[in-house]
C-alpha cells in the first residue's frame, strides 16, 4: 500500500521537527543556566521543554500515519 501523504500530513510532519528542534533548544538553555538560575525559570523551561517534545511526538504521530483515501470513486 502506498504511502501517500497528505498536505496537512506534511505540514504536520514540518512542525513536529520544528517543535523537536525547539525542545533540544530551550534543553541546551535549561542546561546552560542551571547555576544561576532560580527555581521559578528552571521550572518554567523545563516545563516549556516538555511541552514542546510531546507536542512533537503527537505531531510526528499525525503525520506519519497511513490514512486510507476515503474519496467516491466516479464510476
Amino acid at each position: 500500500m502506498p504511502n501517500n501523504k497528505r498536505f496537512l500530513q506534511k505540514v504536520s510532519t514540518f512542525c513536529a521537527i520544528t517543535f523537536f528542534i525547539i525542545a533540544v533548544i530551550s534543553a541546551v538553555l535549561l542546561v546552560v543556566n542551571m547555576d544561576e538560575a532560580s527555581d521559578v525559570y528552571k521550572a518554567s523551561v523545563g516545563a516549556a521543554t516538555f511541552f514542546f517534545f510531546m507536542v512533537g511526538i503527537v505531531l510526528h504521530a499525525i503525520g506519519a500515519t497511513d490514512i486510507p483515501d476515503l474519496k467516491i470513486g466516479k464510476n
